[in-house]
């Protein structure tokens, strides 16, 4: 495959493996808009992946109705993407992984970062902080199967700076003992979620963590970055390789473009317009209709009779009654 991320100019930018935003659908979207150096899957869970797989196979079932398989549907425009997994079993970690080499993705990101509760209770995610033989052995079950097949995928690895406290030379200086490809780490603890401004100084002390342990280990920002400019401020702070956007994109779908860009309402419709048409051809009634409405919000904002048009697309039941609203 061929893919590194030491091979990227820097800085790079990055899509972020936003829970039910970031699939195949919405991915070519910011594509045609303004593409990202590198994106990443929605999470996806091992023990699902692996269980999920053997029934598909065994029921000869095509990806894309997988409820959990269509997180790993991608298209050749989206590369480099990266697939990004969570779990707790080094077993699943390293069977799924072999499959998403299989599936010939350019990269396998493991999540050391979800802060939600019940992740974090089950010993998953940011709760490996305290568990550091497991996660080490789980970095190491991805790393064998990443190495399969006559060729290495790269690993990375999603985190956060601490889980109810700021523990970034502690935990990030640990990550970068394994000797992993990339270090993507978002500049809050996990008690913290998104209520306060992420702290860039502590990402700053990852990369210089990073220059000791692991100089080869690519570090990659995430944590409040609006758009392309905004990434270039954050460099500032913290002398990263790449920076990570989110819900910047869901503000503004152009976010990646060297240029400050602002789409206009009629570029925001026919965006909508061009997902639920890929929608339809990508997913087909295998998946919920409630999750296409989510995207509504992000198209459909900002000038005057948006909020009117908004609580319209919301009262719909179907694709084929927002594109009726969406001609009229």
């Amino acid at each position: 495959m061929g893919f590194s991320f030491s091979a990227l100019k820097k800085p790079f930018l990055t899509l972020a493996p936003m829970e039910e935003v970031a699939d195949t659908v919405f991915r070519r979207v910011v594509t045609s808009v303004a593409k990202p150096d590198v994106m990443f899957t929605e999470f996806t869970n091992v023990e699902g992946i692996v269980s999920q797989a053997m029934q598909a196979k065994q029921a000869r079932q095509a990806i894309q109705a997988n409820p959990v398989l269509q997180r790993l549907v991608f298209s050749e425009t989206e590369r480099p993407i990266v697939a990004q997994i969570w779990g707790k079993d080094p077993k699943n970690f390293y069977e799924a992984t072999k499959l998403i080499k299989k599936l010939r993705f350019d990269g396998v990101d493991i999540n050391m970062g979800c802060p939600e509760k019940d992740v974090v209770k089950n010993g998953c995610c940011i709760a490996l902080i305290n568990n550091r033989n497991l996660a080490a052995e789980i970095i190491a079950a991805v790393k064998e199967g990443a190495r399969s097949a006559g060729w290495r995928m790269p690993v990375s690895v999603k985190t956060r700076i601490g889980l109810d406290k700021i523990a970034t030379e502690d935990w990030c200086g640990f990550l970068l003992e394994q000797k992993i490809d990339a270090l993507t780490v978002h500049g809050r603890t996990a008690k913290e979620k998104s209520d306060v401004p992420a702290h860039w100084d502590e990402i700053a002390k990852a990369v210089k963590l990073r220059d000791q342990i692991s100089p080869k280990t690519i570090i990659i920002g995430n944590g409040d970055v609006k758009n392309f400019l905004d990434a270039k401020c954050k460099l500032q702070i913290a002398d990263v390789d790449g920076v990570m956007i989110g819900r910047g994109v869901l503000e503004n779908m152009a976010c990646f473009s060297p240029q400050l860009t602002t789409l206009s309402p009629k570029e925001n419709i026919n965006l909508l317009r061009e997902h639920l048409e890929r929608w339809e051809k990508t997913w087909g009634k295998t998946k919920n209709f409630a999750i296409m409405k989510k995207f509504v919000k992000a198209y459909i904002k900002g000038w005057e009779g948006a909020g009117e048009l908004r609580a319209r697309l919301f009262e719909t039941n179907s694709l084929k009654e927002m594109e009726v609203i969406l001609e009229t």
